[in-house]
């Protein structure tokens, strides 16, 4: 019997570029997900078919190909398997900041059988993503792994804690595609990563750090970078409450916030990016909106009235319900 599984993808709510800096988020798993059905073989080859991506196969010992092919490859060589052929499909976009990558590394893990603790799991994939030329950190996998129906992922990257909670009836999400796509590994993801390391041996943990350790920061783009963390960090706290209660106008604003800072402090959205905000809050019932995930393109993230739909104002939109997280099935 084959074994099936399907992981969600992730949209981040506050807390953008704080997971590899020691710093906290708040995150939900979407309700497109993306599956992986997995066919053994034991001629020391990986193989994945997808629909989206294409086909690609090789070596069990290799360290080239496509990077799906590489993450896979990775992937089975962790579960201790001879070879596998791997179906990937589901109704998930990819490059749209709604981390294709991270429900693509999960369920594949989770297909091929691999054990562990969530945070045994998520490092895997992250080592696997790593392989596969993305350094990304730990937030989109825990999330994933983390979801259940209707909650918000809460995690501390210091502490290592996740929780849920009911994001409230009164508050509606709903992303919003740029039409504008792009991979972290093509994107300038690394070079922000190394810009926050800068930052990081001058004061310490970003995630931990204040704004008097911002103030002592004397590279102007180094400074920038932990402004936007340490900014960010604090929504963070301020937006649990405001998810909790249905607080609609103070997530807005902190959402208005976020990608002001993710614009001027953080510098990764686009002309095409800001364009479609502008007029995304133009809309009526709309509270405030910002770009979700690594950034240089994909999805908005907005939060409004849940008596308004987006779409029927003609924005590409669908409604962000939480769904839940990964899981194994047998087919």
């Amino acid at each position: 019997m084959a074994r099936r599984a399907s992981s969600p993808g992730r949209v981040t709510i506050l807390g953008e570029h704080t997971d590899y800096n020691g710093g906290v988020a708040l995150g939900v798993a979407t309700a497109e997900r993306t599956t992986v059905d997995l066919v053994r073989r034991a001629d020391g080859r990986v193989e994945v078919r997808s629909a989206a991506l294409g086909v690609a196969s090789g070596p069990l010992a290799a360290t080239s190909g496509t990077a799906f092919l590489r993450l896979a490859t990775a992937l089975v060589r962790a579960a201790c398997m001879d070879g596998a052929t791997l179906l990937v499909g589901g109704d998930l976009p990819i490059g749209a900041g709604m981390s294709s990558s991270a429900a693509y590394a999960v369920a594949t893990a989770l297909a091929l059988g691999i054990k562990g603790s969530a945070l045994e799991i998520a490092t895997t994939c992250r080592a696997a993503e790593a392989v596969s030329g993305s350094d990304v950190g730990l937030l989109d996998q825990l999330v994933v792994l983390h979801a259940t129906r209707g909650t918000v992922v809460d995690l501390d990257f210091e502490s290592g804690a996740v929780s849920t909670f009911a994001l409230s009836d009164a508050v509606a999400l709903s992303v919003v595609d740029t039409g504008e796509r792009r991979e972290v590994a093509g994107s300038a993801y690394a070079q922000r990563r190394a810009e926050c390391a800068r930052a990081s041996a001058a004061v310490g943990t970003l995630g931990q750090a204040t704004a008097a350790d911002v103030a002592r920061i004397t590279e102007p783009v180094a400074r920038r970078r932990a402004r936007h963390v340490v900014t960010e960090c604090a929504r963070v706290v301020q937006g649990r409450e405001a998810l909790r209660t249905g607080d609609l106008a103070a997530l807005g604003a902190l959402l208005d916030e976020g990608h002001t800072s993710l614009r001027n402090d953080f510098e990764v959205t686009t002309p095409r990016v800001e364009a479609v905000r502008d007029e995304v809050l133009l809309t009526p019932g709309v509270a405030g909106a910002r770009l979700v995930g690594a950034g240089f393109g994909g999805c908005l993230v907005v939060a409004h009235d849940p008596a308004v739909d987006l779409r029927d104002r003609g924005l590409p939109s669908r409604r962000l319900l939480p769904g839940p997280g990964a899981s194994v099935s047998r087919r």
